[in-house]
């Protein structure tokens, strides 16, 4: 396949379907990766109904569109967050049409999925838990087992990113909150951004002492001004990353475990990631 060779590293973007993210993908671009992107999953109708030589072409035109699109350094590729093949399909199609996997990053942005949910139903109780609970568990393991069989050359790097909002919770605490400009978070979200934040905590403790990937782990909120800015925020992450590389040194694991606020330095040391919402 065809890759761009003029970026430096191809980064794996999943979270946010990919005409969601546009502005972070730009940051990533602009820090020198190729950037794949998860899109949102559409069910080809008639698949059983279709001759080979249609299902054929259907293949031919989906390798040449994506073909083109890498060539401009961002594809998009369709994700089936319930489906742990869809996931496998995703990382093993980034490396077929950029070459391989430098870098992932699981992106939960707690204050858009706020604003897309709001009933607590079995239909919404049910897609949340596939869309962001499962799919980031599915694809995370998937990533981790395909750093440790294919890469040896140096450590590859996966990134949890959270950027968190108020709960219903929060704002009986503090019911400045509800300001009419915080987005805030209903339950079923609230619980799938604490599932995700623990899992990514536990997963960095399982893999702090293996060789073949750095798992880093950010957490940022509305009041961050890293975090404010989609094409700021992934520009800050694309230059952590750098700066971790170029040291050459394996985190202790009390340190792996630890969240980080967008904006740190890494000469500033590790800090600890906080939020006003969470504890």
């Amino acid at each position: 396949m065809c890759y761009n060779t003029l970026m430096s590293r191809t980064i794996l973007l999943a979270g946010k379907n990919g005409s969601e993210c546009e502005d972070f993908a730009d940051g990533l671009l602009l820090s020198s990766r190729q950037v794949a992107l998860t899109g949102k999953n559409t069910i080809s109708e008639g698949g059983a109904k279709k001759t080979q030589a249609e299902r054929k072409a259907e293949v031919l035109a989906f390798d040449e569109e994506k073909t083109q699109q890498a060539e401009t350094g961002v594809c998009t590729f369709e994700w089936n967050k319930s489906s742990s093949l869809s996931s496998r399909s995703i990382v093993l199609e980034t490396e077929n049409y950029f070459g391989g996997i430098d870098e992932a990053v699981l992106y939960f942005d707690e204050e858009y999925f706020a604003s897309k949910s709001g009933t607590i139903d079995a239909e919404e109780i049910s897609r949340t838990a596939d869309e962001l609970i499962l799919g980031y568990q599915y694809l995370a393991s998937e990533i981790l087992s395909r750093y440790e069989r294919k890469y040896e050359d140096k450590p590859r790097t996966l990134v949890f990113l959270i950027k968190e909002c108020p709960s219903l919770s929060d704002a009986v605490i503090s019911p400045a909150l509800k300001n009419g400009k915080n987005q805030i978070a209903s339950p079923i979200v609230a619980a799938a951004a604490s599932a995700f934040t623990s899992f990514a905590e536990n997963i960095a403790a399982l893999y702090a002492d293996e060789n073949f990937v750095n798992v880093i782990l950010v957490r940022g909120d509305i009041n961050n001004e890293e975090s404010k800015r989609e094409e700021k925020l992934a520009k800050w992450l694309c230059s952590y990353i750098d700066s971790l590389e170029d040291e050459k040194q394996r985190l202790s694991a009390k340190k792996a475990v630890q969240w980080i606020k967008p904006g740190a330095k890494k000469s500033a040391g590790f800090n600890v990631g906080f939020s006003l919402f969470k504890k």
